[in-house]
């Protein structure tokens, strides 16, 4: 990713009477990456993405996108970003390469080209002739990407776009996300309350709670930090091994048939030597770590619904 980055949000606030909802929220998003926007049911997403498109005054700060802000300029800044809000509105009796050519006739000097560079970005040269009503959810949503990328975009906001989707569509969606970042080096900004599904998709996640920004991590970095992770370990002869391994680490139990020990990643080289040193055979190691959303509770001190 380069250093400039695409969005910088500087000090948004939002106060609506003597209440501030937003608390002075500052990011910056870069060029090829997905973020991820995570948040409890009132915490601040939706207020922070209405002002982040200029479609909410904010009380303070500003929000510039590729070097254009959205408060002093708004026309030149808004033309930098497309987006879907949940599921995509087209035309239903008409062809997907239809629909898009009628967007395309609201933007200046889109050629046919363009389109069909997009078409086969999202996946869907093969039904792209065809009326968007034979069109599952998972395609409609992928001819909604191809709309929000017409106009070459440097920023690309996606509100729950895999909301309704199956697991083949969400699947589906995750990997046309990726690489629309990749290939076209946009910013792909996501809010989602599929938590699983943002520890696939994002490269970095900033968690939301209370108007206030209290995390923003890549996703691996909040996942493994300061962490112990569960391991266990497939050996044999098992009780003489448990037996052997307790001397060393009183912290070892022995479940479902294997070692389990709580340790540091480093640990795991240490413990796997020590048994083959003292001649148990090592048949696998498989290791727990906690999920996006056993993190997110913990961040969010158990607020529900994200």
């Amino acid at each position: 990713m380069e250093n400039k980055p695409i969005v910088q949000i500087k000090n948004l606030k939002k106060q609506i009477g003597k209440t501030t909802i937003i608390h002075g929220i500052s990011l910056d998003l870069h060029p090829g990456e997905v973020f991820g926007f995570l948040g409890p049911n009132g915490a601040g997403k939706t207020t922070t993405i209405r002002m982040l498109v200029g479609l909410m005054k904010s009380t303070e700060g500003e929000v510039i996108i590729n070097g254009y802000s959205i408060q002093k300029d708004f026309e030149r800044a808004i033309s930098h970003v497309g987006g879907i809000i949940e599921n995509p509105e087209m035309y239903k009796f008409l062809s997907g390469y239809d629909n898009l050519i009628h967007y395309a006739r609201m933007i200046p000097k889109i050629s046919k080209e363009k389109i069909e560079e997009i078409i086969k970005l999202v996946g869907l040269e093969k039904r792209i002739h065809e009326k968007v009503k034979t069109y599952s959810l998972g395609m409609r949503q992928r001819l909604g990407l191809a709309q929000a990328l017409l106009h070459s975009p440097s920023l690309l906001i996606l509100d729950e776009p895999t909301n309704g989707l199956d697991p083949a569509g969400i699947r589906e969606i995750r990997t046309y996300i990726r690489k629309i970042a990749k290939e076209q080096n946009i910013t792909v900004f996501v809010s989602s309350h599929l938590l699983s599904e943002m520890q696939l998709m994002c490269d970095r996640i900033g968690i939301i709670n209370h108007g206030k920004l209290i995390s923003v991590q890549k996703v691996h970095d909040m996942l493994n930090q300061n962490q112990k992770l569960t391991v266990h370990f497939h050996v044999t002869p098992l009780k003489k091994a448990f037996a052997t391994v307790k001397k060393n680490f009183p912290n070892v139990e022995m479940r479902d048939g294997k070692l389990l020990l709580i340790i540091e990643q480093k640990e795991i080289p240490t413990i796997t030597k020590f048994l083959v040193e003292h001649d148990f055979e090592v048949f696998g190691i498989t290791q727990e770590s906690k999920t996006l959303e056993e993190k997110f509770m913990e961040m969010t001190a158990g607020d529900l619904h994200a």
